[in-house]
């Protein structure tokens, strides 16, 4: 039985050795294309095969870049083989245009002062093998200085207006003298605070508009923020032989059309969407009214203490209909005036002084800002005050111009809610927002708390290191980012130490709790400060390719 195995195994191998493979088996390598990238590198690369590139907006000159595809072959060292194909898809005014480019580079035009897109297919064809890659791009301007810092800083005449764009970002932008960098040139030495409005027309289509006001002791800078451009002659502003004199501070609402600058004797001119100012008048018995604080809710009205005459006053630029006023050669409308004269009226407000022990004590009120009541949010304010070491807040609420109300009654409700004994005075820092009703933000020295005006109870939420000189939201009108794409709120946080500023931003949750924070450093001592958002839609507007 073994010999006949192996007999048998034996035959086997020497059929298999003998046996001639006639098989066609003769291999050809291909050329291939391998690592096809581009340059300038793209900054994000999506699902691998779609490139997105954003620039930010020019302001004065167009941009132009070459796009160009890097790829090594691995049989082929020229470039005879291959085709390439650009299919750009833009806008050109209303028209949509579709262009195609047969060069291996791409050049595409930004304009200035214009946003532009490009949608872009690219092919790279090997003509020898009949192997296609293609790439999609999406090629975008950014409107610069939405959702940014504008931050006045440095000493006095000697003022810088700096910028802090994307600053959710890891890398934001900060630019030190916006002005300059833009403009090779510098401005705003002598500006003292700012204002920004944004508004919808109901003309026209319903076109909406950003103003950023730069108040300087002697004028104002009436600016379109996005590429720091003046809408108006700052010396068409106001009338002939009315120029202010010493303008120390300004008041908005970023949801208003309008805007106020008072001087440094407490008087006050406002302004409209024209941008022209207008000298506030009173009342005989407030005729001598001297402006301490004041504060615009999002309608446009303004709640104003006089701490010189202890009053409360309000004024409500909407009830007057003004401000639709035109120029045709951009001088000063005077005949204008009489139509755009406002009132400023008092209103009563108990509790701004008491007797203890037989002595009067006098309130002093600390600040005024956004309503956190949901009848002081729109049209209203909220006061702080403290008095005899007592802490008190005032909740101030117009009333529905459309309810009926008996003669003697006031159209402006104020409620008072006794705090406790906070510590507060004149160096702590106050804010608040609609997003955190019946609660406000307050500061000691370097901390910052959140007070709970129902429960009555102080949380501390953040310490910024040195003694904190401003409080300030992103928005008053929504604490959270101007695009409302974060579930966070922004609280913005000056520090100024020996001449030096610093901006601290910190993150809160729903609830008010501190999330995260960070700080952008490098300014002089900051004076003001603002935050710009963007109504506008985005308009595609015409492009060019060479």
């Amino acid at each position: 039985m073994k010999r006949l195995i192996f007999i048998v195994g034996f035959v086997a191998w020497f059929l298999v050795g003998c046996y001639d493979d006639k098989g066609n088996y003769d291999y050809k390598d291909i050329n291939t294309i391998d690592g096809l990238t581009f340059m300038p590198t793209p900054i994000t690369v999506e699902e691998g095969n779609t490139y997105r590139y954003e620039y930010r907006q020019p302001a004065q000159e167009e941009l132009k870049v070459t796009y160009s595809p890097v790829f090594t072959q691995s049989m082929m060292e020229g470039e005879d083989n291959v085709e390439y194909l650009w299919t750009v898809e833009y806008k050109d005014g209303s028209e949509n245009v579709v262009d195609s480019v047969f060069t291996k580079e791409l050049e595409l035009t930004y304009p200035p002062k214009k946003t532009t897109q490009y949608n872009v297919k690219f092919r790279l064809s090997d003509k020898r093998t009949g192997v296609d890659h293609y790439r999609d791009f999406t090629m975008t301007t950014k409107v610069p200085f939405v959702n940014a810092w504008f931050i006045l800083n440095g000493p006095e005449n000697n003022r810088k207006l700096s910028t802090v764009e994307e600053p959710d970002s890891t890398s934001p932008i900060i630019s030190y003298d916006a002005y300059k960098d833009l403009w090779n040139r510098e401005r705003f030495q002598k500006a003292e605070a700012l204002s920004y409005v944004n508004f919808l027309t109901h003309t026209d289509g319903g076109d909406k508009y950003e103003n950023l006001y730069v108040i300087q002791r002697d004028s104002v800078a009436l600016m379109l923020p996005f590429v720091l451009e003046d809408r108006k002659d700052s010396r068409s502003l106001f009338a002939l032989g009315a120029n202010p004199n010493n303008l120390v501070y300004s008041e908005s609402h970023p949801l208003s059309r309008y805007a106020i600058a008072v001087d440094d004797n407490g008087k006050f001119y406002h302004s409209g969407m024209s941008g022209y100012y207008f000298s506030g008048l009173a009342e005989n018995d407030v005729q001598n009214y001297v402006i301490d604080k004041i504060y615009m809710s999002q309608t446009g009205f303004t709640t104003i203490w006089d701490k010189t005459n202890r009053k409360f006053m309000s004024f409500d630029p909407v009830e007057n209909q003004c401000y639709n006023v035109t120029s045709s050669d951009g001088s000063y409308p005077q005949n204008a005036v009489e139509s755009n004269t406002v009132e400023i009226s008092d209103f009563p407000v108990e509790g701004l002084s008491e007797v203890v022990d037989g002595t009067p004590q006098l309130m002093e009120i600390l600040w005024l800002g956004q309503g956190v009541t949901s009848g002081s949010e729109e049209t209203g304010a909220t006061a702080i005050g403290v008095m005899t070491d007592t802490c008190y807040i005032f909740y101030i609420e117009a009333s529905d111009k459309g309810k009926s109300m008996r003669a003697e009654e006031s159209p402006i409700k104020v409620t008072r809610v006794n705090l406790g004994e906070l510590g507060f005075d004149q160096n702590t820092c106050f804010a608040t927002s609609s997003a955190y009703a019946e609660q406000f933000f307050y500061t000691k020295e370097s901390k910052v708390f959140l007070f709970n005006t129902v429960s009555k109870e102080s949380v501390e939420l953040y310490d910024a290191g040195d003694v904190i000189t401003k409080l300030k939201f992103r928005s008053d009108a929504d604490a959270s980012f101007p695009d409302n794409s974060s579930p966070y709120r922004c609280l913005g946080i000056v520090v100024n130490v020996a001449g030096a500023g610093e901006l601290h931003e910190v993150i809160l949750d729903e609830a008010g709790d501190f999330v995260t924070s960070h700080t952008f450093t490098g300014f002089g001592e900051i004076k003001d400060l603002i935050l710009t958002t963007d109504l506008k839609s985005t308009r595609l507007n015409s492009s060019h390719i060479t």
